[in-house]
C-alpha cells in the first residue's frame, strides 16, 4: 500500500511539473507550425533561433503567421535585390507580468520596447575584439522631428495603449557613428510591432557608407502567449551586397545586423528584468 501511494504521489509530482512545458511547448507548435519539435524545445530553453534569406534560406518560420511582423517577413523573403536576417527567442512572464491582464500587459511591454534611452551602454559579441562584448549603442533618444537634433527628448510613456505610433530616434553607435530613424508601429491586442528605417546613411569609419539613407529596415516585433512573449526581431538591406570592402577592410554586413539584433534582444530581456523588480 505505501508503495502504491509513494508512486502515485510521483506520478502527480511529474504531471505538476511537466504538464506546463509540454502545454507551452504545444502552444508555441501552434503559433509557429513551421518549427520543428527540436527548435521549439530550444525556445522554451532559452535559446535564440536565427536565420537568412542569403543561398535561398527562409526566415518566416520565425514569425506567427498573419501577425504584422509574419506579414513582414514573408514580403522581406520574397523581394528582390536585398537580403534579410532573422532571430526569435522566448521570454516567459516574470510574477508581475504573469498577474496582468492581457490589455495592462501590452502596455507595459509597449512602454518598455519605447524606453530607447536605456539602450545607451548596449554591448555586442565584436569579432574584431577577438569575439568579445563590445560597446554597441553609445546615445539614444527620441527626436522632437526628423532633423532637428538640438533638442532630443526622454522617453514617452504612454497611459493607454495605442494601436499606431510614429517618432523619430537619434542614435550614436560604435559601427556606423550617428544616425536617425524612423519608428513606425503597428500594434494589436496580441503584437507590438515596430518598424525602423534609417533617414540617414549609416557610414563605416564616419566616411564610407555602408547602407544609404532608406536601404535599411530593421524590425522588432512582441506576441503574447499563455506563458511569455515571443520576440521576433528582423533586418533587411536592399540594393546592397552582403560584404562591403572599406580599406580593405570587408564588412560582413549580415553578421553586423545579427549581431546588432541580437544585442537589442538582450537589452529588451534584461528591460523586463527591470520591470519585475520595481
Amino acid at each position: 500500500m505505501k508503495m502504491r501511494i509513494r508512486t502515485t504521489l510521483t506520478l502527480l509530482l511529474l504531471i505538476l511539473f511537466i504538464t506546463p512545458v509540454a502545454a507551452g511547448v504545444q502552444e508555441l507548435g501552434e503559433l509557429l507550425p513551421l518549427l520543428s519539435q527540436s527548435e521549439l524545445n530550444a525556445l522554451i530553453d532559452g535559446e535564440i533561433l536565427d536565420g537568412k534569406t542569403i543561398g535561398g534560406g527562409s526566415i518566416t518560420q520565425f514569425f506567427v503567421a498573419g501577425s504584422s511582423a509574419g506579414l513582414h517577413a514573408s514580403e522581406a523573403e520574397n523581394a528582390d535585390d536585398s537580403f534579410s536576417i532573422a532571430a526569435l527567442s522566448f521570454i516567459p512572464y516574470g510574477p508581475r507580468l504573469k498577474a496582468m491582464d492581457r490589455a495592462s500587459r501590452q502596455l507595459a511591454i509597449f512602454n518598455t520596447i519605447r524606453s530607447i534611452s536605456t539602450q545607451e551602454g548596449v554591448e555586442y559579441i565584436s569579432w574584431r575584439a577577438g569575439n568579445k562584448p563590445k560597446l554597441l549603442i553609445e546615445r539614444s533618444a527620441y527626436m522632437e522631428d526628423e532633423k532637428n537634433l538640438n533638442k532630443l527628448l526622454p522617453d514617452p510613456v504612454a497611459t493607454a495603449f495605442p494601436y499606431s505610433e510614429q517618432s523619430y530616434v537619434y542614435q550614436r553607435d560604435t559601427s556606423f557613428g550617428g544616425n536617425r530613424y524612423l519608428h513606425t508601429y503597428t500594434n494589436s491586442d496580441q503584437e507590438i510591432f515596430v518598424e525602423i528605417k534609417n533617414m540617414s546613411a549609416m557610414k563605416v569609419f564616419g566616411v564610407f557608407t555602408a547602407v544609404p539613407k532608406g536601404q535599411l529596415t530593421m524590425s522588432m516585433g512582441t506576441y503574447q502567449s499563455s506563458d511569455g512573449i515571443l520576440l521576433g526581431a528582423l533586418a533587411t538591406i536592399v540594393d546592397r551586397k552582403p560584404q562591403v570592402s572599406v580599406l580593405g577592410i570587408t564588412v560582413d554586413l549580415p553578421s553586423a545586423f545579427m549581431r546588432r539584433i541580437r544585442a537589442l534582444q538582450g537589452w529588451f530581456v534584461d528591460q523586463l528584468d527591470t520591470l519585475e523588480t520595481t
